[in-house]
């Protein structure tokens, strides 16, 4: 599913640098995107491209000494120039984060449950039994085999591939106007990869989300994205339609990526 319409997302001329050390080092520079409704963009590029520097600049979720110019602007509204509470909101509520390692996310001494109905309460109006029943609700969305037993387990019982769809649940049980993806498969093996991107690829479709996928794999983007955005060095150097762009790339690290995708046999986007 895809809209044309208004964009959710609007990053304007985003900048940011480092300075600590006594040094000024830049690590994005003016890149500007959108994301409109219920459409993926990917944001791809090599290690030290930036690519994830734009994804947590999102929210202000960068070290002290980043400094962030620009404008980033979910549903008309600047989140750099957002309060903190306002902040605080938007980070897991308005904006929802699946990272590439969940073994790290997930908080080891919580069960799954208590912690997807933690995300729930917070962010949502549903609490106690409602709460718990749309926990069990999203287990089963993103595939967990009986979702209502699995609720009192430790993120230790459950596999790799198994932790990071608890964290896809987690981070759509928020009810997100966007979904941003951090390499969300990177830390899993080739086969669980394709399960947990058939996961989301069906999940985008089935319930329309907008979604921003970070990645250096172009094949994952081919897959799952509608259009891409290519960073090196900090900079966007190549946008467009995924098709387009890789039929016709223009920018030597685009090429570059391209030469470098694995054989993933996970199927069209559209498809």
């Amino acid at each position: 599913m895809r809209s044309d319409g208004a964009n959710l997302l609007a990053v304007d001329q985003l900048s940011v640098t480092y300075t600590g050390r006594g040094a000024r080092t830049p690590a994005v520079r003016n890149v500007s995107f959108t994301v409109g409704q219920g459409e993926v963009v990917a944001l791809v590029g090599g290690s030290g491209s930036g690519k994830s520097t734009v994804a947590l600049a999102l929210t202000r979720l960068l070290p002290p000494d980043a400094e962030v110019e620009g404008r980033v602007l979910l549903e008309g509204e600047d989140l750099l120039a957002a309060s903190e509470p306002a902040l605080r909101r938007a980070r897991g509520g308005r904006i929802a984060y699946v990272f590439q390692d969940p073994a790290t996310s997930l908080n080891p001494v919580l069960t799954v449950g208590e912690q997807l109905r933690e995300m729930i309460e917070q962010h949502t109006d549903q609490r106690g039994r409602a709460a718990r029943d749309a926990s069990v609700e999203w287990l089963g969305q993103v595939g967990i085999p009986e979702p209502e037993r699995r609720l009192g387990a430790y993120p230790h019982e459950f596999s790799g591939g198994m932790q990071q769809r608890v964290m896809i649940a987690m981070a759509l049980a928020a009810r997100p106007a966007l979904l941003v993806a951090d390499e969300p498969t990177t830390a899993l093996d080739v086969t669980v990869q394709v399960q947990v991107l058939r996961v989301l690829r069906e999940l985008q479709q089935r319930l329309g989300l907008s979604v921003l996928l970070i990645t250096h794999d172009l094949l994952i983007v081919e897959r799952l994205a509608h259009r891409v955005v290519v960073m090196d060095r900090g900079e966007a150097v190549e946008a467009g339609d995924v098709a387009t762009v890789f039929a016709q790339p223009r920018h030597p690290a685009t090429r570059l990526l391209l030469e470098s995708r694995p054989a993933l046999p996970l199927g069209g986007a559209h498809g």
